[in-house]
């Protein structure tokens, strides 16, 4: 089997990627954590499959003699027809888009997580060494309140 023959797949895949990681961005944007954590385990598939493309792509690689890494890739590109190069091109654009798109995610979920803990802190509740415990979970405490009590 050709590398070339993943390229298509690994495109497919790819753009897909792309399209949830642009929805990620709208919902961050607006502040809709609930419905961006459904789209995780999606997300995750979609890294999964492209992990499992570029792997296949790899092993074809090594059957031809090419090391089994991106720059085999590039050494069994420097054989093979133009279209075979520009497929390759459109790949590495879709990406370093996908690349961008996730980094301004991760600095969306970073503002969102300020806010957080700016909303935990008037509400005087604060995580006092940091956001977790050392316990691996999540420390909040009441500073300087004493908790609510319920009568009835």
């Amino acid at each position: 089997m050709s590398p070339a023959c993943q390229l298509d797949a690994e495109t497919s895949a790819l753009r897909s990627l792309l399209a949830v990681l642009q929805q990620e961005q709208t919902l961050l944007t607006a502040g809709d954590v609930d419905a961006h954590a459904c789209l995780l385990e999606d997300k995750a598939n979609h890294v999964a499959e492209l992990s499992r493309l570029a792997d296949d792509r790899h092993r074809a690689l090594c059957k031809l003699g090419f090391p089994a890494s991106e720059k085999g890739m590039q050494h069994w590109l420097a054989l093979s027809p133009d279209c075979t190069r520009a497929k390759w091109d459109s790949l590495m654009s879709l990406a370093r888009a996908a690349h961008e798109a996730n980094r301004v995610n991760g600095l969306l979920l970073g503002q969102l997580q300020t806010r957080n803990r700016q909303a935990l802190a008037a509400l005087g509740l604060g995580a006092p060494s940091g956001l977790y415990g050392a316990s691996g979970q999540a420390d909040l405490a009441l500073q300087g309140t004493r908790p609510a009590r319920v009568t009835g």
